[in-house]
């Protein structure tokens, strides 16, 4: 089993070169790789001052060269832009941002895109205080997915704590109200913890919806600093265990990836290292 990495995991202190290097050195093969509008492009050199370019303004053979030069390869290509499901006017805009992007992602050989979505303000908001803002996601998301069927896009949005896509029964809505398969979710098993949701059950009702899995370990400690709080791997309350088992039971295409991010950058490498490892062996231990 191989498990990538987010490109922030290793810190946003780097250049993007460096930034590929040193996720290089730790042994992964692939990349989520995060970018932004605001940031510098990549140069003909496949090199860029921020850890997260301006895809847009790049030319996706420079990207491609940069990936190249590091040994890497896209496992999904993650959106930088405005996702507004605030009211309908909302909508066209955001497909349009949406189909940019994932026409790029085709550009760079890659078939994942994926995207956030924008917090509601609070957590555990009941699903029916939200369904319109889901359900205008879910049409975004729905068109994109089908103006890209034939050249086999998948698109996943990233579940987040106070997102208005959180927890178990908001990912249902949203996956039901999309008619085409390619549209789904990034199964964030850390935020899942976070909403105290039971992720797994997902991969056995939606096994065809999940095209990224986001291994992440969250504390649900009392004296946690915060309510979302991303640690290494094997050391809070996500209960790996139970989604290996559910994955195991649904094989399917699906992009792995590996974050830690509330640690300090002095740290960052080491706890990478050891959750991989962990994860690694506890997949070969489950059955």
């Amino acid at each position: 089993m191989k498990f990538g990495v987010v490109t922030h995991a290793v810190g946003h202190h780097m250049s993007f070169e460096k930034t590929l290097a040193a996720i290089k050195e730790l042994g992964f093969d692939f990349i989520l790789l995060l970018t932004s509008r605001a940031a510098e492009s990549v140069n003909a050199e496949g090199r860029s001052a921020s850890p997260f370019p301006n895809v847009l303004d790049s030319d996706p053979e420079h990207v491609r060269k940069a990936i190249r030069n590091a040994g890497l390869e896209i496992g999904a290509l993650h959106f930088s832009g405005d996702i507004n499901i605030d009211s309908d006017a909302g909508i066209e805009p955001t497909i349009a941002a949406l189909r940019e992007y994932a026409a790029y992602a085709l550009a760079l050989g890659c078939k994942y895109l994926t995207h956030p979505v924008s917090s509601c303000g609070k957590s555990k908001v009941p699903t029916a205080e939200k369904a319109t803002e889901i359900r205008r996601l879910a049409t975004c998301m729905n068109a994109v997915a089908e103006a890209f069927m034939d050249e086999g896009l998948r698109i996943g949005v990233d579940i987040h704590h106070t997102a208005w896509v959180e927890g178990l029964d908001d990912c249902r809505l949203l996956l039901d109200s999309m008619p085409c398969e390619n549209a789904g979710i990034i199964l964030n098993i850390g935020h899942m913890t976070s909403a105290e949701g039971y992720g797994w059950l997902l991969v056995d009702e939606y096994p065809n919806r999940i095209p990224v899995v986001g291994w992440k370990d969250h504390s649900l400690a009392k004296d946690r600093p915060r309510p979302m709080w991303s640690i290494e791997l094997g050391t809070g309350h996500s209960p790996f265990e139970l989604y290996i088992k559910a994955f195991k039971r649904n094989p399917g295409a699906r992009v792995h990836l590996i974050n830690c991010e509330n640690v300090p950058d002095e740290e960052r490498i080491a706890v990478l290292q050891r959750s991989r490892e962990h994860l690694i062996k506890l997949w070969e231990a489950v059955e």
